[in-house]
């Protein structure tokens, strides 16, 4: 077993309205972000051999996201 960390976010040209509204209620307290995306982490142990189709079949609808896998050194979590 390996030590894995799943970062998702929304493809190019998927409109990402959480983003947007975290973006708007961000800007109305006086800071002045451009672009806000919004995405999620996974971090689990899995067989080195299984996880590009754990990503695929469970964790990641990847008509809409994006992912990318990073094999995470000891002691990290």
């Amino acid at each position: 077993m390996m030590k894995f960390k799943i970062t998702t976010r929304l493809r190019e040209g998927i409109k990402d309205i959480e983003g947007d509204a975290i973006k708007k209620q961000v800007n109305a307290n006086g800071w002045n972000i451009e672009d806000m995306k919004v995405g999620q982490v996974f971090y689990f142990n899995a067989p080195h051999h299984k996880i590009k189709e754990l990503c695929e079949t469970v964790l990641v609808n990847t008509l809409l996201y994006d992912y990318e896998i990073e094999e995470v050194r000891k002691g990290f979590f």
